[in-house]
């Protein structure tokens, strides 16, 4: 919850509030947009982290589930991003199209598209891929946006004479937003790391900053692990989870801060990154994909 405030003057009271709702609904458009690529909120989660259509698969079902304490109407719908070697995942218009992208709305069909479920509940929505059958050796992607709609909230101004500010009250709408990928063909990737530099930024604190390369015809999508080492022994210190390069881009700056009991510094004057495949992939499922190693500086 925000609150947008703004003192009186010599504006008159009906001109402030159409400024102020005309500000509201800038911010809360904006703010719709931004939770796109954050984690679920409590009012939304989805039993998946992404979809991958390949081989013989041509089905698949995602859960939604309404951890919130009241009744919750979601909508969904195609998203388009594109990403970035430095800011991740960026939106794009509706019909807008980026370089290196091949995009799977036309062959993913789900339902149903908006659904209503009970507090402490779930909803199942399935997902049927129609594959062309002239359709070229390649990756294909799309996103799958889930929003929750809120109910509209009356909003009732301070009429009294005394008052000097006004608020606006404005809420954030939780939404997901999750991959879904055709692979047609034999497709391969290969990962590799360069420009690695590790340095102390306290005496329990330390930071990877490296590029993730990707190589091949489809996409990358793993963890990073920053393993500390020295004195004959090793530890994990570190995992980032679900780190991603995808076809459009060939590689991704990646940083990486850590954290080591103080009692390990002597074990951690050397850090091996590593960048494991997940576990669910078909083709290289908990691979290590590529690693490299660097004293501390």
């Amino acid at each position: 919850m925000a609150s947008l405030t703004g003192k009186s003057g010599t504006v008159s009271g009906a001109r402030r509030w159409r400024l102020a709702l005309g500000v509201c609904a800038a911010l809360c458009a904006g703010m719709v947009a931004l939770t796109a690529l954050a984690p679920p909120a409590e009012a939304l989660r989805v039993s998946m982290k992404r979809i991958v259509f390949e081989g013989p698969v041509r089905s698949d079902v995602i859960t939604i589930i309404n951890n919130s304490a009241e009744e919750q109407t979601y909508r969904l719908g195609w998203k388009r991003y594109k990403m970035t070697e430095d800011r991740a995942l960026v939106s794009l218009e509706d019909d807008e199209d980026a370089e290196g992208v091949e995009w799977a709305e036309e062959m993913v069909r789900f339902a149903p598209r908006r659904v209503t479920v009970p507090a402490g509940a779930s909803q199942q929505i399935r997902l049927l891929l129609r594959r062309p059958r002239d359709l070229p050796t390649g990756e294909y992607r799309a996103h799958l946006w889930i929003v929750t709609e809120e109910k509209p909230r009356e909003f009732v101004p301070d009429d009294s004479e005394t008052q000097t500010t006004h608020s606006v009250r404005l809420s954030m709408l939780p939404a997901v937003s999750m991959p879904v990928f055709v692979r047609n063909g034999n497709l391969t990737a290969a990962a590799r790391i360069s420009d690695l530099a590790v340095r102390h930024i306290s005496g329990t604190e330390g930071r990877v900053n490296m590029m993730l390369h990707r190589d091949g015809d489809r996409s990358l999508y793993g963890d990073v692990r920053v393993v500390c080492t020295g004195s004959g022994s090793e530890y994990v210190a570190h995992e980032t989870r679900g780190l991603a390069v995808y076809t459009e881009v060939n590689r991704r700056a990646v940083n990486v801060t850590y954290r080591f009991p103080a009692e390990q510094a002597a074990n951690c004057r050397t850090v091996r990154v590593e960048y494991k495949a997940d576990n669910d992939d078909r083709q290289y499922g908990g691979q290590v994909m590529a690693q490299a190693t660097a004293s501390i500086n």
